[in-house]
């Protein structure tokens, strides 16, 4: 079923390596969901198709090619960055979350799989990315069912170096909402580069990924803290 769905979405991602540690992270994956409600998608059918197809539409799409260091923010219990540290052993990705049970997780699954081009980064994305060590450090951002536009855009471009882009998994209705007149793109210093639609198989759902660029320095006070960015978003 995993070779099936991953050959319509993303084609390329499709080798022996890659569906047999797929199926296994499924395993890992139910089995944790029993303990711990990592997530509410608990199908194989829906898991496969919702999480680990529509989490590798980024590696279809082709543009992530040249990005070293990727940070996935509120990657919960690893989509899209564990698919795509699988399909893409060579480029470093960093896993940043906040609550211990997904942390765990994350930890269980990079020591079960072998995932040795993964990391987990313990934290609130707010605090971490004003860390010297981090702070616009990474080639990419990517941001999937965490919040919406302008505070996923606060939360992530001060992880991004210049230059660098911010991926948003973005339904349809997000998707016509979003424009590059939007005051949360001047403030932080982004633009939007394109917009990537995708239909997930078994009509399980019409999406993008809209791809921001980053073209400026972030201002030293973003991102605000939390209660802040949600009481007043960009």
């Amino acid at each position: 079923m995993i070779k099936k769905y991953l050959t319509e979405t993303c084609p390329s991602c499709v080798n022996d390596i890659t569906i047999d540690k797929l199926a296994a992270y499924l395993v890992e994956l139910k089995d944790w969901n029993e303990k711990f409600n990592l997530t509410s998608i608990t199908g194989d059918k829906e898991i496969i198709i919702k999480h680990f197809a529509d989490s590798l539409v980024l590696a279809k799409a082709n543009i992530c090619m040249t990005w070293q260091t990727i940070i996935d923010i509120g990657a919960g219990a690893g989509f899209p960055g564990i698919p795509l540290a699988i399909v893409f052993p060579s480029k470093k990705i960093y896993l940043n979350e906040s609550n211990g049970k997904k942390i765990s997780f994350l930890q269980h699954i990079k020591t079960a799989l072998s995932i040795n081009n993964i990391e987990v980064l313990e934290g609130r994305a707010e605090s971490l990315s004003h860390a010297g060590k981090y702070r616009e450090f990474f080639d990419a951002a990517v941001i999937r069912a965490l919040a919406s536009f302008p505070i996923a855009l606060e939360l992530s471009a001060g992880f991004v170096r210049t230059g660098g882009s911010v991926m948003y998994y973005a339904s349809s209705k997000q998707t016509a909402e979003i424009n590059n007149d939007m005051p949360c793109l001047k403030e932080l210093g982004c633009a939007i580069e394109g917009m990537h639609g995708y239909i997930l198989p078994e009509g399980f759902g019409d999406h993008s990924i809209v791809s921001v660029k980053k073209i400026k320095p972030l201002l030293p006070k973003y991102p605000r803290v939390f209660g802040s960015i949600k009481k007043k978003p960009l």
